[in-house]
C-alpha cells in the first residue's frame, strides 16, 4: 500500500506529463507555420531580386529551390520527488519538475539546372499563360510590356531581352500600343480569352475611345471592321484578323527588368556595367521609356523603406515600398517564375541541412 505522499507524487507526475503533452501539437503549428511561410516568401523574393541585379552586371543567375521543409518537435518532462518517512508516517515530501521543448528542422535545397533550368528560364511564356494572367486582373501594359517582345512586328526592345544593348532600343511604338490597350482595359472594352482553337483578343467598339481604337488598329495593321482577333505565336501576322506575338522567356523578361537597376557611377566608369545610349551619347532613360515599369534603387546602407532588398557587391539594392508600379511588376515576375517552374523534382542533387535544436 502506497503512503499518501507517495500517491500524491504519482498524481502530480501524471498531471504534469498530461498537461505538457496535450498542447505541443497546436502550439507548434501556431508558433511555426506562419514563421516558415514568411521566411520562404521573403527569401524567395530576395533570390529573385538578386538574380535580376546579377543580370545587370552580366553575372550568372543561380536558382536554389527549397525542395522540402521537415521539422520534428520534441518535449521532455522530468519530475523529481522526495519524501522522508519516519515510523510509517511521512514527515515531509517535495516535488519538482522541468519541461524542455525543442525543434529539429531539416531543410532540403535543390539547384535548378539542366533541363529544368531550360524549362523554367528559357522556354517562352505561351499565349495560354498570358491569357490566364490577363484574366487574373494584371494590367495589360505591365503584362505585355514584360512578357511580349513584339506584336505584329512592332518591337519591344528585343535587344534589351539580353545583356544591355549598345544603342537606343526600339520600343516607343510598342509602348504607345500597350498604353492604348490599358485605356481599353480600364474602360472594360478589352477582352482576352480562348475558344477551342486559339486565344483571342476582342476590342468592343466605343465612341468615347474611338481614337485610341483606331490608332491600335492602324499601328498593328489589323482590320478595323473586325472586333475579334486571333492571337498567334508568330513574328508577323499573315492575315489582318490576327495579332501575332513573340513572347519572351522568363530569362529574357528578367534581363529586360535588369535595365531598370540603378548602378553606381563608379561601376559604369570602371566598365563593370554597360549603359545603353541615345544617338547623342546620353544614357537611355529606362524609367521614362517604359513608363516607370520597374526600378531597383541602390545605396551603401541597408534601406529602411524597402519592399524587398538584397546586398550584392558591397551595396544594397532594393525596391522602395511606396513604388507601387515596381512592386506590381515584381509580383508579376514572381508569378511567372512560379508558373514556369513546372515539375522540378529531378532537376539536380539535393542539399539537405539538418538544423539541430535544443
Amino acid at each position: 500500500m502506497l503512503y499518501r505522499p507517495t500517491r500524491w507524487i504519482l498524481v502530480c507526475l501524471l498531471a504534469f506529463t498530461a498537461t505538457g503533452c496535450s498542447v505541443i501539437g497546436p502550439e507548434a503549428i501556431r508558433g511555426g507555420r506562419l514563421a516558415y511561410n514568411e521566411s520562404v516568401q521573403v527569401t524567395g523574393d530576395q533570390e529573385l531580386l538578386l538574380n535580376i541585379v546579377r543580370l545587370r552586371y552580366r553575372d550568372t543567375p543561380t536558382i536554389l529551390q527549397i525542395a522540402s521543409i521537415n521539422t520534428q518537435f520534441n518535449m521532455e518532462t522530468r519530475l523529481n520527488g522526495g519524501t522522508t518517512i519516519v515510523s510509517s508516517a511521512a514527515e515531509n515530501f517535495s516535488v519538482s519538475g522541468t519541461q524542455s521543448y525543442y525543434e529539429r528542422p531539416t531543410i532540403s535545397y535543390r539547384p535548378v539546372v539542366g533541363q529544368a533550368f531550360i524549362q523554367q528560364m528559357l522556354e517562352p511564356v505561351n499565349e495560354d499563360k498570358l491569357t490566364l494572367l490577363y484574366n487574373a486582373g494584371w494590367p495589360v501594359d505591365t503584362l505585355f510590356g514584360l512578357t511580349v517582345q513584339s506584336i505584329n512586328g512592332i518591337q519591344n526592345a528585343p535587344g534589351a531581352s539580353g545583356p544591355t544593348p549598345e544603342l537606343d532600343p526600339d520600343f516607343r511604338r510598342f509602348q504607345l500600343v500597350i498604353r492604348g490597350f490599358r485605356d481599353l482595359q480600364r474602360a472594360g472594352l478589352l477582352t482576352v480569352g480562348r475558344d477551342k482553337d486559339s486565344s483571342q483578343l476582342r476590342i468592343s467598339p466605343d465612341v468615347g475611345l474611338q481614337q485610341e481604337i483606331a490608332f491600335i488598329q492602324k499601328t498593328l495593321g489589323i482590320d478595323p471592321e473586325e472586333t475579334t482577333y486571333k492571337i498567334a505565336q508568330a513574328t508577323e501576322a499573315v492575315e489582318n484578323d490576327t495579332i501575332a506575338i513573340v513572347p519572351r522567356s522568363l530569362m529574357s523578361a528578367m534581363f529586360y527588368l535588369s535595365q531598370g537597376v540603378d548602378v553606381p557611377e563608379g561601376d559604369i566608369e570602371d566598365g563593370r556595367v554597360f549603359t545603353a545610349q541615345y544617338a547623342d551619347g546620353k544614357p537611355v532613360d529606362w524609367q521614362k521609356e517604359t513608363n516607370n515599369l520597374f526600378r531597383v534603387r541602390t545605396g551603401w546602407l541597408a534601406p529602411t523603406n524597402a519592399y524587398v532588398s538584397v546586398k550584392y557587391r558591397d551595396r544594397w539594392f532594393y525596391i522602395s515600398d511606396n513604388d507601387l508600379s515596381s512592386k506590381t511588376t515584381f509580383a508579376l515576375i514572381s508569378q511567372l517564375f512560379a508558373m514556369q517552374a513546372g515539375n522540378l523534382r529531378n532537376s539536380g542533387p539535393v542539399l539537405t541541412l539538418p538544423l539541430g535544436g535544443g
